[in-house]
């Protein structure tokens, strides 16, 4: 009985009311959109599928609470290894019943009952070893020492699951694993100077990018996969392809204008979103709620984020302090890039608003990231990135 007590006053309520009011967005925004879906969809009740989701989720989460996280540094090449093999099986599997053609993607698993998509996997699995090459590099050779070789070794570890994931093609977790390569090595105590030079190689290669796409564009298409580069078009140019790739956007824009300050209200929507229980679920918020429901929205995240920056700083243990760090920068990135594209300020990338959008594996490994954040929070009594 001790021990249950025990168990449940190291539970981080904060962060815990905040998921469960994310996940009261998440059912009525579902339930909201659910009138606007295709014929072929209006027999399949997602809301109810959705919070199935959660209660599974919610069950995962604790499930991971109970374990050390400590101990994942003995097994993290296993399930490094895991998820490679995962996402590497995809590829001979390719339209099969198995491993059909999602929205021109094959990132799928199609098992009797259920899929799943192993990149989500992939991102904490890769997130772990990641902080775990860096938690013994620098216990080994202290901060700052032999920044090379510690730079070499995140970038080789990031390499084999980042190709696999963007051969898909599936840019959006692509890049979120960029993100959180380039999270982990902000705090893995590099000098100033690499960061410096990294984030200037990064400058520069974008604007690289850029003068390719406006001035270079037949070069740049024979670097990047045409499906990429399409998404960018569609975003730079979006009335230009308002038929076909820009349909979704343009679609995005309408609702959100027409939901202006209160919005139009439950099952007041006029506007067709494709995607509208994934992708575009913050589009449908700010039609049939508006500005005022979209900045809800938007504020709860904002203290999602910023009570697991707060235990990242916390964090009595430099290893969970670069697992937090490196999920901030998952959540943060997704948060902004779904907000983003359907506003039309980003890209569409196809990444689905975290614990909001519809998604049996994206939410269950989302819920199983939270279970590590309370994790850390639990133990975490001291200071920041040092060892006792």
């Amino acid at each position: 009985m001790n021990r249950i007590q025990s168990y449940f006053k190291s539970l981080d309520t904060t962060l815990l009311t905040i998921v469960f009011i994310l996940m009261v967005i998440s059912l009525g925004a579902i339930y909201t959109a659910q009138p606007m879906l295709p014929v072929r969809l209006q027999g399949i009740n997602f809301a109810v599928q959705q919070a199935t989701w959660y209660v599974i989720g919610f069950v995962a989460m604790l499930v991971v609470m109970t374990i050390e996280y400590e101990q994942l540094r003995k097994i993290h090449w296993f399930l490094y290894a895991f998820g490679l093999i995962l996402l590497g099986g995809l590829i001979p599997l390719r339209d099969t019943t198995l491993v059909p053609n999602i929205n021109g993607a094959y990132g799928w698993y199609n098992l009797p009952g259920f899929s799943f998509q192993p990149a989500e996997f992939m991102k904490l699995f890769l997130l772990i070893t990641m902080s775990t090459i860096i938690y013994d590099h620098n216990k080994r050779f202290g901060t700052s020492q032999l920044d090379t070789w510690l730079l070499t070794k995140l970038v080789l570890v990031t390499l084999p699951p980042l190709g696999l994931i963007v051969t898909q093609p599936d840019l959006g977790i692509g890049l979120v694993l960029i993100t959180m390569l380039g999270a982990v090595i902000i705090v893995s105590g590099i000098g100033w100077k690499w960061l410096l030079g990294l984030f200037t190689a990064a400058g520069i290669a974008i604007g690289g990018f850029m003068y390719l796409f406006f001035f270079q564009f037949e070069t740049l298409s024979k670097i990047f996969p045409g499906h990429a580069l399409n998404r960018f078009q569609a975003w730079i140019y979006p009335y230009e392809y308002s038929d076909d790739l820009a349909f979704q956007l343009i679609k995005s824009l309408q609702a959100i204008g027409s939901g202006q300050m209160f919005g139009a209200g439950y099952g007041q929507g006029l506007v067709y979103l494709p995607e509208s229980q994934t992708d575009f679920i913050f589009a449908v918020i700010a039609e049939h709620y508006g500005f005022i429901g979209a900045a809800i929205v938007i504020i709860v995240f904002f203290l999602f984020l910023y009570r697991m920056i707060h235990i990242a700083l916390e964090s009595s243990s430099p290893f969970g302090s670069y697992i937090v760090t490196g999920i901030v920068a998952m959540f943060t990135f997704q948060v902004f890039q779904n907000i983003g594209m359907t506003i039309g300020v980003l890209p569409i990338t196809g990444l689905p608003l975290p614990f909001v959008s519809y998604g049996g594996t994206s939410l269950l490994m989302n819920m199983i990231a939270v279970g590590l954040v309370m994790n850390v929070a639990s133990k975490s009594k001291t200071y920041m990135f040092d060892d006792d």
